[in-house]
């Protein structure tokens, strides 16, 4: 995965806010807020020439105290919004199965190891918007 040309993240009024730039994103009109995690993992990825879901996972367990296994799950589910979003690019954005935002979310099994989707299986679920975005 990789971030998309043109969106660069401001803060306005104390929010921190997704901004479409230049002439490619001229039909972009989402407004994408983030909390701080959020916000911080984008800031690492816009560093980068692409990412993946672990890199997530790892720089969540680095800057936060949380547990690999929902540091993957929260990381994969913000892949896959990033990618609804249209602000990240790539062949390997997760997909996620999701009714509404804030509900349960269930991450994909594609790409995840046995012992990765046994963990998964196991745990108990939240939505991710309660944890990553507030």
């Amino acid at each position: 995965m990789k971030v998309k040309n043109g969106f660069k993240l401001r803060e306005v009024c104390g929010e921190h806010i997704i901004v479409a730039e230049g002439d490619e994103n001229i039909d972009f009109s989402n407004i994408i807020s983030m909390n701080e995690s959020s916000a911080f993992l984008w800031e690492e990825v816009q560093k980068r020439s692409s990412f993946t879901v672990e890199d997530l996972v790892e720089l969540l367990c680095g800057e936060y105290e949380i547990d690999k296994l929902t540091a993957r799950k929260d990381a994969t589910a913000l892949a896959s919004q990033w990618g609804v979003a249209g602000i990240i690019e790539g062949e390997d954005i997760p997909e996620m199965i999701a009714e509404k935002v804030g509900e349960e979310v269930q991450p994909s099994a594609e790409g995840l190891s046995q012992e990765q989707q046994k963990e998964c299986e196991q745990a108990p679920k939240k939505g991710l918007f309660r944890r990553i975005f507030g």
